[in-house]
């Protein structure tokens, strides 16, 4: 899963098939970004936090996989044994990955 960040629109999802590295890109300064619903700006400018529930439903609606709401479990099972939820467990730490 990649969420696209953008200085213009919000934040969106690609890739919702692809659970196994997820991660946002970036064209440019972090601070220049927009963030809403699915994305929130992290502690550092290396991570930002996704909403758990926003990554959900976007994956839903564009996977054609029957089976992705039981590998989305799973990719945040794995995110919470590796200490990357927040308190509540409703945002997960992804990587920021700079594309400009």
């Amino acid at each position: 899963m990649i969420v696209l960040l953008s200085p213009t629109a919000a934040p969106a999802l690609v890739d919702a098939d692809r659970l196994d590295r997820l991660h946002a890109e970036c064209p440019g300064v972090i601070g220049d970004m927009q963030f809403g619903d699915l994305c929130a700006r992290g502690d550092d400018d290396q991570h930002v936090w996704l909403s758990i529930e926003g990554l959900r439903s976007a994956g839903v609606a564009e996977s054609d996989d029957e089976s992705f709401v039981t590998a989305f479990d799973g990719m945040i099972a794995y995110a919470g044994s590796k200490g990357w939820l927040n308190q509540d467990a409703t945002m997960v730490r992804a990587h920021v990955e700079t594309t400009g």
